[in-house]
């Protein structure tokens, strides 16, 4: 027997979050190694850390083990509920970080392509001297994001396959527009047997390297990039950004 959810307009509403948790823990425990070595670099020993597009909260709970305080902020509702139960000593807030006041910390993470799920050249902007406002002389400011192509990409369709759920997403480009959607369906396993499918479409705005750069040092950040967290790499059109704010 085949269930269905009821369509609305939230992302990583109760499904898709369960199947996000279970199924692409991968970016932040890839991530995590590289991230803590530049907090040392940098003298981030502690303080707060802001998680931006927190999901799940595994990453709020690996920071909170290594001694840091946390505030995890997250748009999907369902995602800042399941994070207060994989890291229940940090602070959550839910809603968009363009628009969440971000508490004053130490340090801000944003792993997964966050910004480019903001859809918007000035949201990323707003949230990029929002995050520079809270952050302390010397902090630091982490995240990946996604480039554009410089053609047109065939639609491909990307799978994944669990014991109790189905996660298919057919990926469509517009290089001219710079948007990426991703049609995203789930099939999960309900308690009685039957199955319950969830429809999601997912819209970013993908931006270069060298504009991203250039808003980030406009704004006052010293910038620099590369092409992964260490040994985990991303992919050829992914980088990531490490940003500091100067100390005086």
């Amino acid at each position: 027997m085949m269930q269905s959810s009821r369509k609305d307009s939230r992302l990583y509403r109760d499904d898709l979050a369960h199947v996000h948790v279970e199924g692409y823990g991968f970016h932040w425990t890839g991530a995590a190694e590289a991230i803590l070595g530049w907090f040392d670099e940098f003298g981030i020993a502690g303080g707060k850390v802001v998680d931006l597009g927190c999901g799940g909260g595994q990453w709020l709970a690996r920071l909170t083990k290594e001694g840091y305080e946390t505030c995890g902020i997250d748009v999907s509702d369902s995602m800042i509920r399941m994070a207060k139960r994989n890291a229940p000593a940090a602070q959550t807030m839910c809603g968009s970080f363009a628009d969440v006041a971000i508490p004053e910390c130490a340090a801000v993470t944003s792993l997964g392509e966050p910004l480019n799920y903001l859809n918007s050249g000035p949201a990323m902007r707003r949230t990029m001297r929002n995050v520079y406002s809270a952050l302390q002389p010397g902090g630091v400011f982490v995240f990946d994001v996604r480039h554009p192509a410089s053609r047109d990409i065939a639609p491909r369709d990307h799978l994944k396959i669990a014991e109790d759920w189905y996660c298919c997403a057919r990926i469509e480009e517009d290089f001219r527009k710079n948007q990426l959607t991703r049609n995203i369906t789930t099939f999960r396993r309900m308690k009685n047997g039957s199955y319950r499918r969830d429809e999601e479409v997912h819209r970013l705005k993908i931006f270069s390297r060298a504009e991203v750069a250039s808003w980030l040092r406009k704004i006052g950040f010293r910038v620099r990039t590369c092409r992964g967290y260490g040994e985990y790499q991303l992919g050829a059109r992914q980088s990531v950004f490490i940003c500091r704010k100067p100390r005086s």
